[in-house]
């Protein structure tokens, strides 16, 4: 049998543990591009040989040079995201992935999977203070974006991470929020006596919740960072 690439043993562990490039590179700490050149071929290594191995739970010396075994115990090891029973290790900071897409554009049905947390991504502490400050990891979830009226700020696909302990509004900001039966994401601005949706794509028009339309009107988390190609912190 022929001696695998780097890139080649990258692709099989990230298919193994679930990741794709963005939520490798969030995990550990890259850009999107840096993980594509990686699993490309375009880069030969990386100086993060030893992050990448523990996020994708196989040993450095096999993603490195193919020195078997894959892992120190196969039978045992789980990747990064995983299924919601899985311990945290210590010096880990787990942020949930919700089970919803959250629209920026008209509007995504509510249900209760909003609530369903079905993959998890695992970040070390100190990385995670760099992007979430002092906030537990139990306020913090991962949503995906669709719709385009926040198109040049959030893009359809991107990943928001967003702090689900504001329930309230707390300053202008972008938000998720339900109205009637519809989850948005939106930015908010309190005008006089009204507070103000926008969309940062101007195709689509502001719109206004009055005080008559506050029993419509829930939020359920801040928007604190976004993922695509690069971090872009909001809060």
């Amino acid at each position: 049998m022929s001696k695998t690439t780097f890139a080649e043993r990258l692709v099989e562990s990230m298919k193994a543990a679930g990741f794709t490039q963005a939520s490798l590179a969030a995990a550990v700490g890259m850009s999107q591009s840096s993980i594509w050149k990686l699993t490309s071929g375009a880069a030969s290594g990386s100086r993060k040989t030893v992050e990448l191995a523990k996020a994708l739970h196989v040993r450095p010396e096999w993603l490195a040079s193919g020195e078997l075994p894959m892992n120190d115990n196969e039978s045992n090891d789980l990747p990064t995201v995983y299924r919601q029973q899985r311990p945290v290790d210590p010096g880990i900071y787990r942020v949930d992935l919700l089970d919803v897409q959250v629209s920026a554009g008209p509007g995504v049905y509510l249900s209760s999977e909003f609530i369903k947390t079905v993959q998890a991504i695992e970040f070390t502490e100190e990385y995670a203070r760099s992007m979430f400050g002092s906030r537990p990891a139990s306020s913090i979830k991962v949503i995906t974006v669709r719709g385009d009226s926040m198109e040049g700020t959030i893009d359809p696909g991107d990943y928001i991470f967003v702090d689900t302990s504001v329930n309230h509004f707390e300053g202008d900001g972008i938000y998720v929020f339900v109205f009637g039966k519809t989850i948005h994401i939106k930015r908010l601005q309190m005008q006089k006596n009204s507070l103000v949706v926008l969309s940062d794509n101007k195709l689509y028009s502001p719109w206004e919740i009055d005080a008559c339309d506050e029993d419509q009107f829930h939020v359920l988390a801040k928007v604190l960072v976004k993922q695509s190609a690069a971090f872009k912190r909001f809060a």
